[in-house]
């Protein structure tokens, strides 16, 4: 009777932990897939030779991104895959300018990711603002790294 106790007690505080490293990772995953949305959209205004527009992109997608991986505490796997998901939507807006599919809903979708980066932008400003200059370097190779992949053939 006590170890069927202990082991409904062990099952509880397993889940419970499950589902809140959940809700945490939901938050770095939809600023990632935002912070994705804006980059392939700047990434666009590049590709039509607004450069300081794609410029502007990266510098506020970046910027809600890391004032998330950076004050999250989230483990290197979620890491990763908010990388991915952040990286599969930068091409998704790119593959649909390319491919002439840039459509009215992923318009919407843009606007509104634009909203979502606005908001984690203003709730993390205290952090963003302490910690800019840690940043910074991480945040210029990075938008170095995109634009010569950008230009590249």
């Amino acid at each position: 009777m006590v170890n069927k106790s202990i082991s409904i007690v062990i099952l509880l505080v397993f889940f419970s932990t499950i589902s809140v490293a959940s809700a945490n990772t939901d938050k770095l995953d939809n600023i990632a897939a935002c912070s994705g949305i804006v980059l392939g959209n700047g990434a666009v205004d590049f590709f039509l030779g607004d450069e300081a527009s794609f410029d502007s992109a990266a510098n506020i997608a970046y910027t809600a991104y890391l004032s998330e991986v950076f004050t999250g505490g989230y483990e290197q796997s979620d890491l990763e895959i908010a990388d991915t998901i952040l990286g599969g939507n930068t091409d998704k807006v790119i593959v649909a300018y390319n491919t002439d599919a840039f459509s009215n809903e992923l318009y919407e979708e843009i606007v509104s990711c634009y909203r979502l980066i606005s908001t984690q932008l203003i709730e993390r400003g205290e952090s963003i603002y302490q910690n800019n200059d840690k940043w910074a370097d991480l945040k210029e190779k990075s938008i170095a790294t995109i634009k010569r992949m950008l230009k590249a053939g």
